[in-house]
């Protein structure tokens, strides 16, 4: 806090605390970060979280925070009344996108997510529900290879 009597900043650093200017240097370290979910031919929730973590970490704490009974719901998640993040959706981090996998996560590009969409919106099954069309367009697609030719795989 900065007192109208004084001209400088007032310094805790003496009494254990810490100085302003050691907090406004830990706070240049910390960074925005551009979080976007996507739930393929459904929905798509774009905010921003000012974090320090790790990519890696940033999409586990995505993970749990879109998820039913993690007790970390975001308050988001928890609006927008979707189904809890599973295999196969999409989340960007500083719009790099990675498809989330049974365990972990696999970097994909634009490209690759634009298509699952269209995949996901033509399928026959999309009347059932996205969920159950994007189900089906994975299954075709590990089958068929052609996951592996349309991106490389980078698991997190």
């Amino acid at each position: 806090m900065i007192s109208k009597k004084l001209k400088k900043p007032l310094d805790f650093h003496q009494s254990g605390g810490y100085s302003l200017s050691t907090m406004n240097e830990a706070m240049t370290k910390v960074k925005k970060n551009i979080i976007t979910v996507i739930y393929p031919d459904e929905a798509v929730y774009t905010y921003i979280v000012i974090n320090n973590l790790s990519t890696k970490d940033n999409l586990e704490r995505v993970f749990a925070t879109w998820n039913h009974g993690s007790g970390m719901e975001c308050t988001l998640f928890i609006h927008s009344k979707k189904r809890s993040l599973s295999v196969n959706d999409i989340v960007a981090v500083n719009n790099v996108y990675y498809q989330c996998q049974s365990f972990g996560w696999k970097k994909v590009s634009a490209k690759y997510v634009n298509q699952l969409e269209k995949d996901v919106a033509n399928h026959p099954r999309r009347f059932e529900g996205a969920w159950f069309a994007l189900s089906d367009v994975m299954y075709s697609r590990s089958h068929d290879g052609a996951e592996v030719t349309l991106d490389g795989i980078d698991v997190l």
